[in-house]
């Protein structure tokens, strides 16, 4: 007698498939045969469950997805949303705050005139000043 069908045999005899000795040989031994029986009982169960669908009230796998992805989404926006308020919240190190007060005294440096007195201010002719006067200082040297 030969050895008994693997289960990779029964699954091939079961699609109509295989030798003409390995149907011999199904036909022959009992515990072969049996196996084979439980394999077509099975595949049954499973093409019964399939044809059938999911049960009623059961959610589509992919509704369940959307949930979760919205879910995702909507964690990921409230964590960014709450970093970004907490980064707005604490002003950089070593400011004072007032940027345009910063502003004006970058400026001020920068853009010294010698019209500008000792006391910081400014001369009635200082704050006239315009562009073309400034263009007319570069051409005209000190």
């Amino acid at each position: 007698m030969s050895p008994c069908l693997t289960e990779r045999t029964l699954m091939l005899l079961q699609a109509g498939e295989g030798s003409a000795e390995e149907r011999a040989h199904l036909r022959a031994c009992p515990r072969c045969a049996a196996r084979h029986r439980a394999l077509a009982d099975d595949l049954g169960v499973i093409a019964d469950a399939l044809r059938a669908g999911p049960p009623p009230g059961a959610v589509h796998p992919r509704l369940r997805w959307r949930a979760v992805g919205a879910l995702a989404a909507t964690v990921a926006l409230a964590v960014g949303g709450a970093w970004m308020w907490r980064a707005a919240q604490v002003p950089p190190p070593g400011s004072g705050g007032d940027v345009s007060a910063q502003v004006e005294d970058l400026a001020g440096t920068l853009f010294a005139t010698s019209e500008v007195t000792a006391a910081g201010e400014q001369s009635d002719e200082a704050a006239g000043f315009d562009e073309d006067d400034e263009l007319a200082l570069l051409f005209e040297g000190p």
